[in-house]
């Protein structure tokens, strides 16, 4: 599936945040209201007639609306389902601190996994390789809520596994198996110096990385500077590109191996919006890993945290182009945002 889509999001090499507990309340709040169990397995509601609305403009972005980017309208969840169905990749883009991107990808995981009786693996960017071993053994022991404290979740650096444990719970309930995607830290922080020539040799064969293209490379140096508010030295934006673009290679490279090895219903993606855009990341690894894949194989949803209300909000189109590129995404899904101070206030790199 190609369509046009832009989402910002900042970039995290090591993401560590801490959420503001009240705002969080409040947002699940209006935005979880009680549900039936029936409701609960198929998706939030949303706006009476909203199938009836042609025009995006007519309607800003706001959150509890899905953008269909190739029918250029809203839909509604049971609509993205249906449109989802059968596709063999999924891939579920978040913002990392953002609880209610969580609550999302469980829905979209279960709903999907229901409707079909499919088994795709839930491939994971916040397991490493170099934890599957462990993660095989615990997830066939512990509950989804205990999996973060037996996985040791609290040192790495992501947020709370509370808020990624409805994601565990909903491939729990369906038999869904989990899958470490993500490089070892044992083998990032060396690419950083060394380049490729630090990965391992088994992993270097699994990946099979190309040069990376020009166009790929310019992109990722903008938005690495900007995630790390133009205080990383030019010098290093090359090392950190290439480490980005080895990470999107080893997850599409665990997508094809959970699909290939478990049932052949194949994988979802749990990661940041960076890493599963459709135009540079990795969708472009899984083509180049199986080049047999359609459109139709692959599909990209991105939660998008809606701008507040207010005067001059941003159409589709906007939130679009503040990335620069078109066919990202198949669905932008919105959300509330939160409450965060300025990250580029206090950082002071290289200096």
């Amino acid at each position: 599936m190609k369509t046009a889509f832009r989402a910002r999001t900042r970039y995290c090499f090591k993401p560590s945040f801490s959420l503001c507990l009240a705002a969080t309340a409040m947002i699940a709040a209006t935005e979880f209201p009680v549900q039936s169990a029936q409701a609960q397995a198929t998706g939030p509601s949303q706006p009476a007639g909203i199938r009836d609305i042609p025009d995006a403009d007519a309607l800003p972005p706001a959150p509890g609306l899905i953008f269909d980017m190739a029918g250029q309208r809203y839909v509604m969840f049971d609509d993205m389902v249906s449109r989802l169905a059968g596709t063999r990749f999924v891939l579920i883009g978040e913002k990392h601190d953002n609880p209610i991107h969580h609550h999302h990808q469980a829905q979209l995981v279960r709903a999907l996994s229901k409707r079909e009786d499919s088994k795709r693996a839930v491939v994971w960017e916040m397991f490493n390789r170099d934890q599957q071993e462990s993660l095989d053994q615990v997830w066939q022991t512990v509950s989804p809520d205990e999996l973060g404290s037996e996985m040791n979740w609290g040192e790495s650096g992501w947020p709370s596994w509370h808020d990624y444990a409805p994601i565990a719970e909903a491939a729990r309930e369906n038999g869904l198996s989990m899958v470490a995607g993500n490089l070892p830290q044992n083998v990032l922080r060396p690419m950083i110096s060394e380049g490729i020539s630090a990965l391992p040799t088994e992993l270097a064969e699994k990946l099979a990385l190309p040069p990376l293209p020009d166009d790929i490379a310019a992109r990722f140096d903008q938005e690495i500077a900007e995630g790390h508010c133009n205080m990383l030295p030019k010098s290093q934006l090359p090392a950190f590109s290439l480490v980005q673009f080895a990470r999107d290679a080893s997850l599409a490279r665990a997508m094809i191996d959970a699909h290939n090895a478990g049932s052949r219903d194949g994988a979802f993606l749990i990661a940041g919006a960076m890493h599963v855009r459709d135009d540079i990341a990795v969708p472009y690894h899984l083509r180049r890993y199986s080049p047999d894949l359609t459109d139709n194989d692959i599909a990209v949803v991105i939660l998008v945290e809606a701008d507040d209300p207010g005067e001059n909000l941003p159409g589709v189109n906007d939130y679009a182009l503040r990335m620069g590129s078109e066919d990202i995404a198949d669905f932008m899904w919105f959300t509330n945002d939160l409450p965060r101070t300025d990250p580029c206030e206090d950082m002071n790199i290289g200096q």
